[in-house]
């Protein structure tokens, strides 16, 4: 079961980064499932901001 970090810079419509977000998403989802998540959650929690490209992925050592 791969373990991957998500990590994302928010910003506003002016370009500025107002939060960060990182999560571990693991399972059997491929790695693109996986993102598609993570960006469902970035724009759950922060509707009112977009994702700076490109995402930080990496691997995760969960515990």
């Amino acid at each position: 079961m791969a373990a991957l970090l998500f990590k994302a810079q928010l910003i506003n419509q002016d370009q500025e980064v107002k939060a960060e977000l990182a999560r571990i998403l693991f399972g059997v989802d491929s790695v693109e499932d996986k993102e598609k998540a993570f960006r469902v959650i970035c724009q759950t929690v922060y509707p009112n901001l977009r994702i700076r490209e490109p995402l930080s992925i990496s691997p995760a050592n969960p515990g």
